[in-house]
């Protein structure tokens, strides 16, 4: 038995559609790449023979202290006064907030020690240092 061709033409596959979705999801991702990396203040961060990564990453918040003193929230510089009320708001807005502190290196104490105040009048007891590990980042 003889199969016959009931259209002459063949079936063309337009891959126009494709292609957008493609040059869409790449332009996104280039997006969120270049905000991820912004995010984070460069510091001379301190070394621990015993760092760890944290097991939940979840409801972080950034908060870096330079070498000059400025403190970031996030990449945003602010003053002691609007860190408070920048961390009441996260507070308040979500009952699981914690804090990553990434503090340089050559950072005075008495800093370090008003930022976790700040976190801790605010609510916030969950607090993170970040270090590095020898050999590694952490």
């Amino acid at each position: 038995m003889k199969i016959t061709s009931l259209g002459g033409d063949d079936a063309l596959f337009d891959m126009t559609p494709m292609m957008d979705i493609v040059f869409q999801l790449i332009a996104f991702f280039m997006i969120v790449a270049t905000y991820v990396t912004r995010e984070k203040v460069e510091v001379d961060l301190p070394m621990a023979v015993n760092a760890a990564m944290a097991e939940n990453q979840q409801n972080r918040v950034l908060i870096s202290i330079s070498v000059d003193g400025q403190v970031w929230a996030g990449s945003r510089p602010v003053t002691l006064d609007q860190l408070a009320d920048e961390v009441r708001e996260w507070r308040e807005s979500n009952q699981e907030a914690r804090v990553v502190i990434r503090a340089d290196r050559g950072n005075r104490y008495g800093l370090v020690k008003q930022v976790m105040k700040v976190c801790r009048d605010a609510g916030i007891a969950d607090i993170i240092f970040s270090s590095l590990q020898p050999g590694g980042e952490g």
